[in-house]
């Protein structure tokens, strides 16, 4: 239907002409045929009272009886109805009721019978109480010695008129019908003819705005059906080759916006988004798909976002800020951009937002800013006393030994100190820059024990500290970076072992576990108070000297933070038990590095 609508259009056009002419000349028709029926209709009941006004004239002096005989052997045949009253208004006879049942027809309600009895003829239309149907009545005085006797009254049923009625509408209708008919057929050969090239243009226009430009408009006949079939054939040409150049373009900026990693949302004048790529999407814990058609707040419930898009809306200024938002991986910090864009119409971009997520940048800043406070800090206190004991040598005599022998114990201790800190930061450095690849290889856990024995046992000796380090599959190789292994073994040992008293035990148990392997280091150390526990393993963190027991124990709060980083760079996890006055067990769980 919808392929040959101007057909269609054609064709009713020219149905609806002849429809209009067919229904005027038959409304006229029927109004004529109609009133000539009524009027012939008419006459015949006044013709059917008048005959028998004067039939009954001659028998009006018979008893009641013959004259109500009379009536029904006139009209038993007929749809009509005659009904004889007496001038008292006594029903004398009546062709379908029996008159000695029917009440007196000399009232008011009965104008017709009323004026017959003042010698005119009487008409009225109404229901019979009688019958219970509708009547056109018309009555005849019946007179007799020049002086009106009674009244003869002939009814016919409305329904007997209506049929009348519709046999003249039905006919009229019959004839409109087939006049329509042969109508249809001839104005659909006219307009097939016209149809048909006007068709084969049409669908090749429609085609080609639906995207199909290999659609060719084949044309054969007048020479202007034929120039319009050319012209939209050079048309389709010209728009194959905009509308690759534009598609490319397309797919071109769709994939860039798509792949952005910072967050794009491009909104109309109105505030509804017209484009929001993944990254906007996840940034503000929304869904990329429904988001586009709905307003702004339905999509980002954030008032730092809908506050600088109503401001770059208003002041045609760009607008800039950082927010924090919450996100399906937590609280992000994310710098927002707004800024207004020159629209043609409400329906254009307006405004873009740009979002690019700058946590982990802010994080590092801020880890910065503190490692170079906390370093700043920790430098500070040996080097003041650096400088105070050179500045008390330079005071001394050259012969004052017992001076100079209290001044070189402080000078050397707060040295090493720094030579320790130098190593830790240098540790974190190494850690820090081998993020990119691990260094991957065959590590023997018993080779990896006897390191660990030959290497701090002398530490545990100069201090009286008993150590032991086991595994239980000596044969056992494990693969993974074997420096930083040896790393977290390094400062977890080193720390048991300084915090550890004389007389005091330090065990380093090594064994693989499904495919991990666990470092399990313990102490009886001082241990550690649980509010501090979730700290210990933060950068340049250390415990009060007297939670220690020992004033001149102090680390550099390096060692537990190399752990911690050395033990995510090999994506395993730490744990801690500690117990203040009993000692600190921490497990470590590393699983099996992948060449």
């Amino acid at each position: 239907m919808k392929r040959h609508k101007f057909f269609w259009k054609l064709l009713a056009g020219n149905i609806l002409l002849m429809g209009i002419i067919l229904a005027v000349g038959g409304f006229f028709s029927y109004r004529y045929l109609n009133a000539n029926y009524q009027r012939e209709n008419l006459e015949n009941q006044c013709r059917m009272a008048r005959m028998s006004q004067l039939h009954f004239q001659r028998i009006w002096l018979r008893p009641a009886g013959e004259i109500d005989a009379a009536c029904k052997q006139l009209f038993a045949d007929s749809p009509m109805r005659m009904t004889v009253i007496a001038a008292d208004g006594r029903v004398l006879g009546d062709s379908q009721a029996d008159p000695l049942t029917m009440e007196n027809h000399k009232t008011d309600d009965r104008p017709e019978i009323l004026n017959a009895l003042r010698g005119d003829s009487g008409k009225d239309t109404r229901a019979s109480e009688t019958l219970g149907m509708e009547f056109r009545y018309f009555a005849e005085p019946i007179t007799k010695y020049g002086k009106v006797v009674g009244v003869v009254r002939v009814a016919m049923p409305i329904r007997a008129i209506a049929e009348g009625r519709a046999v003249i509408r039905n006919a009229l209708l019959w004839a409109a019908l087939a006049a329509i008919a042969v109508t249809v057929v001839i104005a659909g050969m006219l307009s097939w003819m016209w149809h048909r090239p006007l068709g084969q243009i049409t669908q090749t226009a429609r085609n080609i705005a639906a995207g199909d430009l290999t659609a060719k408009a084949h044309v054969r006949g007048s020479d202007e059906l034929a120039q319009l079939a050319a012209a939209l054939n050079e048309m389709r040409q010209s728009l194959a080759t905009q509308i690759d150049t534009i598609t490319s373009q397309q797919a071109h900026l769709s994939a860039v916006v798509r792949n952005l990693r910072e967050g794009v949302i491009a909104l109309d004048d109105g505030g509804n988004v017209v484009l929001i790529n993944q990254a906007a999407a996840e940034l503000l814990a929304a869904d990329a798909e429904s988001a586009v058609g709905r307003h702004l707040q339905e999509v980002a419930r954030i008032p730092d976002v809908l506050d600088a898009f109503s401001r770059a809306a208003e002041s045609h200024k760009p607008v800039s800020r950082q927010i924090e938002v919450a996100t399906n991986h937590g609280r992000r910090i994310v710098d927002l951009h707004a800024e207004k864009v020159a629209a043609d119409s409400s329906d254009d971009i307006a405004v873009l937002l740009v979002l690019r997520d700058i946590t982990e940048t802010a994080r590092i800043t801020a880890m910065k800013t503190e490692f170079v406070a906390n370093a700043s800090h920790e430098l500070r206190t040996p080097l003041a006393t650096i400088r105070a004991a050179v500045d008390s040598l330079t005071s001394v005599g050259a012969d004052d030994s017992e001076e100079v022998g209290k001044i070189l114990p402080i000078l050397d201790r707060h040295v090493r100190r720094l030579e320790d800190m130098t190593h830790d930061l240098l540790d974190l450095h190494v850690i820090e820059t081998a993020r990119q690849q691990l260094s991957v290889e065959k590590i023997e856990l018993a080779s990896l024990a006897d390191w660990v024995k030959d290497h701090f046992a002398q530490a545990a000796g100069d201090k009286n500290v008993e150590l032991t380090s086991n595994t239980t599959q000596p044969a056992t190789a494990f693969e993974s970076d074997q420096t930083l292994i040896k790393l977290i073994l390094q400062n977890l040992i080193d720390n048991a072992i300084k915090f550890t008293p004389a007389s005091g035990r330090v065990q380093c148990l090594i064994q693989p576990e499904d495919d991990r392997l666990r470092i399990q280091v313990s102490d009886t150390g001082c241990g550690i108070p649980p509010d501090m526990q979730e700290k210990v393993f933060e950068r340049f963190f250390q415990a009060e000297p007297s939670r220690t027991g020992d004033t001149k124990v102090r680390g550099t709060g390096l060692g537990l933070a190399i752990v911690k980083h050395a033990t995510d760079r090999l994506g395993g996890n730490i744990m801690l038990e500690s117990t203040p006055g009993e000692g600190t067990t921490v497990t470590i769980r590393i699983p099996a590095a992948q060449n």
